[in-house]
């Protein structure tokens, strides 16, 4: 089986099917070129798009008029303090916001506040109204996940969580617990990467924040498992219903006086409908007496009766003012006077507060602003539209006019599309199309394609063309291709050759996710003729695209070649993202025509670029790819270790797809040596994702598992999941995979149940595909299984004669991994070739047995993982001591005092000990009596603050218990042990010289200062600047000599009388033809020993600087 393939644009997950092969765990690249957008869009107006000031009423707790505290309501949400979630949900009307802003004036911790709209739906914006929202009460806040956001504009959807980690750090620095309110969270739903970050962001809220969202239905939250943490309370519109009582209360603030009786009336008729309660105080002014009538009318489903009941009973003043004053979604008497000419708005919005036609201010005094209640302003704009709706649409032009002018983008397009004023709603969204969707703000981008009538359309080609971008890569395919036939139209009438290149490339990429690879050649090549020697992104991208379908038609040679010349053009333009998806496609390419150790070539340049751009889920994808590679060189242990860690950072980005591409791989692994049970899991948790979105994938599960039930004689089993995997396969048009992995899988599992003649034509079938489709990987199995079902004819010679074309393919494509795994179930096959002569056979029985005793490490380890496990310790000592217990960090009130602390990490770096011993490293001047009492009142804190069994005793001497734990200095020492023992040219060593760089974050436990630290602070110094070389070393073996210099550097930071160092760049220097450079480093460090040491350098670095000078020192 080959492999996933990998994002195709920064913010975008997804990849395109191969349909070439056998469907794959390994990740080709397949994305947009990140550099794509270096191109610009001629524009004569510039316009502040995504630069936006944040609107800051809607950041303010709201007051609305007539509040009635209800202090029933207000408990039930503080129940929420308790948890990380609270949800008020219920329908438009029920009094969501005022029930959060009652809290939020009684509560007893500060509430951070924000109000949603569907401005917001883009994750960035989303992620800095909430970062304003705790900024607004705790000044400063932000600027480390403000900065973290920029560095991730492009990634944020594919990965959010670096974002995350830096909001939830800067909520832990805030030193009271806190709420953050995000109401209105409806305008929310659906939006594309919002899900995943807030998923996250509640996984690891810390504890002194707690999230409340109102929302008009119910948000998509992980509930279920929030409720069997206990972490969400859930009021309904059952919960926010008014009380006889309460309406009597409500009504009297409004001065108006109702008995029990009307107030049960009003009670049990409007359901407890706040708004159909407060349209009735309006009407109940004037009719007291009558409103009974009314009462039986007052539900949700008459609110438009209501309201123009209310409305009728205002003066005309008002009434002329609540309409034209709607066409704003947002007012403040400035707007309402200079953009709707309406004289004296102040005095206005102030009536219109005083009776309480459902307004809400923002503010106080001269900046405050108001916003009526979304059903009014709804009522409100469609009275006006349709009693004047010339004078509507000037209105909105009007207000569409002042927004661009402030640059206020979104508002602008808003009232242009109100006001179908399409001509400069479309010029407005090309002149931001590009920049917004670069930004990520793509749901924006949406929703205005989707508002713009179908004739209308082809005036904006560029936002045509985002469209089709984010619509392919939701695998919305038919709806891609209609917004590509209006960008198509839209540039053709502009004669734009290079921009209608760009659709022909969306075309090919579309082609190619379908699985149409001629077309998609036909396609990229039409766009580099129009493209000529011009646009070097989108000739890479054209090259790429055809160098992907020749691939993808098994033209290998020829793909590679494009694929080749693809790398160049993108290393030209600079552009490490696109680099590091070449590579990886160039790999896949080479794994599929059996080159192996070519593939190992690009695969390590690869992993190091995505090691140095940080980013988990890019990461993710080439860690599944050298998992899989390794695993075709029958490299299980390396595999493994690439596979856990492909899947941690998988888990770190929250990408499903990864996970299910990585857990299917493991699954594989495990299942080779006989792991059924663990491999049984992870097959089921990557079906559980792909079975959704990935049905290579699905299908390639359902096949492996069939391998594993047949391995086992469960052949009912095996042969019911080859029929779910057939009927799949035809649902979604696996050619592929129906007509040759599945006819082999099945052949072989009717042959060994018994149905040999049958299952030898199902084979047979089979090898005539793939002979023809030149899969060469799966043709040298199904040889091989075909051998082995001649074998169970009693066809001797024809198994030989099979296994020997087997055993040649498998050396022409570099594997022979898929003989091993199955000959541990063809052993008398293997035994046959063997007597038979048959070359390598004696060799795959040989690494058959190597593969036994890797399966027996694995029981052993899984064994004692099991052992009495007691908790989960994080245990850092760089930087300062620090200790993690299942989640919760140990403050310093639960230590108690230093010494506790202290004597924890004495105790696990140096236990076991006995307690006499460590009386004389912590208490040497007590007596014998007193330092006992001291030592167990200081191990009885101990054991309060890290858990009881953590420190043990055992025959009089205290260790570390059975815990699951994790220490950093024992990570930090392990790393440096394996990377020493790897050359520099070696990509693993860069990665473990990096990642023990990264553990260290300041000297071993600083704020220590007795004698028995001292010794293995210095160490661990030590230690980590020769991580500072090695990875130096690493740049330098691929000759990037500024690179190894500002590694070298750095441990000159460290310690800048390293004369060696000094050395090492003074090589590089003259390495990179920098001579003058080089001796100017020499004179650096003869003037720093000189001044530090009083001593010349030594004679190997006054050698290194003759032979540069060419002269002696003096």
């Amino acid at each position: 089986m080959l492999g996933a393939k990998q994002g195709r644009r920064p913010g975008f997950s997804r990849e395109i099917p191969d349909k070439s092969g056998p469907p794959s765990r390994f990740a080709p690249q397949t994305g947009y070129p990140q550099s794509d957008e270096r191109a610009t869009v001629g524009t004569s107006k510039t316009l502040v798009a995504f630069g936006f000031t944040l609107v800051r009423s809607k950041l303010l707790v709201p007051s609305p008029a007539g509040l009635l505290h209800r202090p029933q309501v207000c408990q039930a949400i503080e129940r929420g303090l308790e948890c990380k979630l609270t949800l008020v949900s219920a329908p438009a009307g029920y009094g969501k916001t005022s029930a959060l802003v009652d809290f939020a004036q009684h509560s007893p911790v500060p509430v951070c506040w924000y109000t949603a709209d569907e401005h917001d739906r883009d994750l960035g914006t989303f992620i800095e109204y909430l970062v304003g929202a705790i900024g607004e009460r705790f000044l400063g806040f932000g600027k480390r996940t403000r900065a973290a956001l920029a560095s991730v504009v492009g990634d944020l959807f594919r990965d959010p969580t670096v974002v995350v980690g830096e909001l939830v750090n800067e909520m832990l620095e805030i030193e009271t617990p806190f709420v953050v309110v995000v109401d209105n969270y409806e305008a929310l739903d659906g939006a594309f990467g919002i899900r995943t970050f807030v998923h996250r962001l509640l996984e690891v809220l810390p504890f002194n924040c707690h999230l409340m969202l109102g929302s008009r239905v119910l948000p998509d939250v992980p509930v279920t498992r929030l409720v069997a943490k206990r972490q969400l309370v859930g009021l309904t519109a059952q919960d926010l219903r008014f009380a006889p009582q309460e309406i009597q209360d409500l009504l009297r603030l409004s001065g108006i006086e109702v008995s029990e009786k009307q107030a049960k009336a009003i009670a049990t008729n409007s359901e407890g409908w706040i708004t159909g309660v407060l349209l009735l105080a309006d009407l109940l002014h004037d009719e007291a007496k009558a409103t009974l009538r009314d009462v039986e009318r007052a539900t949700a489903g008459t609110y438009g009766y209501l309201a123009t009941e209310v409305l009728n009973r205002q003066p005309p003043e008002i009434q002329h003012f609540l309409r034209t004053s709607a066409v704003l979604r947002e007012m403040s008497p400035r707007l309402c006077h200079q953009v709707l000419q309406i004289r004296n708005p102040r005095a206005l919005l102030a009536e219109v507060e005083r009776r309480n036609l459902f307004i809400t201010r923002f503010g106080k005094g001269a900046v405050a602003t108001y916003r009526y209640h979304n059903l009014f302003r709804d009522f409100l704009c469609e009275q006006l539209r349709r009693r004047d709706p010339a004078h509507y649409a000037e209105l909105h032009r009007r207000a569409a006019e002042r927004f661009e002018r402030d640059n206020d983008v979104e508002e602008a397009v808003y009232h242009y599309l109100a006001a179908e004023d399409y001509p400069d709603a479309t010029a407005l969204m090309e002149r931001v199309a590009m920049e917004w969707f670069t930004r990520g703000r793509v749901e924006t981008l949406l929703r205005w394609a989707d508002a713009l009538p179908e004739e209308v359309r082809t005036q904006a080609p560029w936002l045509s063309l985002y469209q089709s971008r984010v619509l392919t890569d939701r695998y919305d395919y038919k709806r891609a291709r209609q917004a590509l036939a209006h960008a198509e139209a839209g540039f053709a009438a502009q004669g734009d050759m290079a921009r209608l290149a760009r659709v022909h490339n969306q075309r090919a990429t579309l082609a190619l996710f379908e699985g149409r690879y001629e077309e998609a050649i036909v396609e990229a090549q039409t766009a580099l003729e129009m493209l000529g020697q011009d646009g070097v992104v989108e000739r890479a991208e054209a090259q790429r695209l055809i160098g992907r379908a020749y691939v993808g038609l098994g033209r290998l040679a020829e793909g590679i070649a494009e694929l080749q010349e693809a790398l160049a053009l993108f290393r030209q333009v600079g552009s490490p993202y696109d680099v590091a998806n070449l590579l990886q496609d160039i790999a896949h390419a080479f794994i599929s025509l059996g080159s192996l150790n070519e593939a190992a070539v690009h695969l390590n340049e690869a992993i190091t670029i995505r090691r140095r751009l940080g980013a988990p889920v890019p990461l993710a994808g080439v860690l599944n790819n050298l998992g899989y590679l390794h695993y075709l060189r029958g490299e299980y242990r390396e595999s493994l270790a690439l596979y856990e860690e492909g899947l941690a950072a998988a888990r770190r980005g929250d990408d499903l797809r990864y996970q299910a591409y990585i857990s299917v791989g493991m699954a594989d692994l495990y299942r080779d040596v006989g792991a059924y049970e663990r491999a049984e899991s992870l097959y089921n948790a990557g079906w559980q994702i792909a079975q959704e979105s990935e049905p290579g994938l699905a299908f390639y599960t359902l096949a492996a598992q069939a391998d594993m039930y047949r391995w086992q004689g469960d052949y009912i089993r095996a042969r019911a999941l080859l029929r779910e995997a057939r009927q799949l396969a035809e649902e979604k048009g696996l050619d592929f995979e129906a007509r040759g992995l599945l006819l082999a899988t099945e052949g072989i599992a009717l042959a060994e149940s018994g149905e040999v003649e049958a299952g030898l034509r199902l084979l047979s079938e089979a090898l005539r595909f793939l002979e023809q489709r030149q899969a060469k990987r799966e043709l040298a199995r199904s040889h091989f299984l075909l051998a082995k079902a001649h074998l169970l004819a009693g066809n001797r010679p024809q198994a030989v004669a099979e296994l020997r074309r087997a055993l040649d393919l498998a050396d022409e494509i570099g594997t022979h991994q898929f003989a091993v795994v199955e000959g541990q179930h063809a052993q008398d096959l293997l035994r046959l070739g063997i007597a038979e002569g048959v070359a390598t056979c004696r060799a795959i029985a040989e690494r058959g047995q190597q593969l036994r005793a890797f399966a027996e490490d694995l029981v052993q380890v899984g064994a004692k993982e099991k052992e009495g496990v007691v908790g989960r310790l994080e245990i850092y000592a760089f930087g300062g001591g620090r200790v993690v217990r299942d989640g919760h960090s140990i403050s310093s009130s639960e230590w108690q005092a230093a010494m506790v602390k202290e004597l924890f990490f004495y105790i696990i770096l140096h236990g076991p000990l006995e307690r006499d011993a460590i009386g004389v490293i912590f208490w040497p001047e007590l007596s014998v009596r007193k330092m006992r009492n001291s030592f167990h009142t200081t191990l009885y804190r101990m054991r309060r603050a890290v858990g009881a069994d953590t420190i043990v005793v055992e025959g009089g001497q205290y260790r570390l218990g059975d815990v699951d734990y994790w220490f950093d200095v024992e990570e930090f020492e392990a790393l440096v042990e394996r990377a020493r023992l790897l050359p520099p040219y070696d990509w693993q060593a860069e990665d473990l010289w990096r990642r023990a760089v990264a553990l260290y974050r300041g000297d071993f436990l600083p704020e220590v200062q007795r004698v028995w630290c001292v010794p293995k602070r210095e160490a661990l110094r030590e230690m980590y600047v020769e991580a500072l070389i090695g990875v130096g070393r690493c740049y330098e073996a691929r000759r990037e000599f500024e690179g190894a210099i500002t590694w070298y550097r750095r441990a000159l930071e460290v310690d800048e009388l390293r004369e060696d160092v000094h050395r090492l760049i003074i090589h590089c220097y003259v390495q990179a033809g920098r001579r003058s450079e080089a001796l100017a480093q020499y004179h650096r460090c003869r003037e720093i020993l000189r001044r530090e040491l009083g001593i010349e350098p030594s004679v190997e670095t006054k050698r290194l600087y003759e032979r540069i000078a060419g002269r002696r020192v003096d």
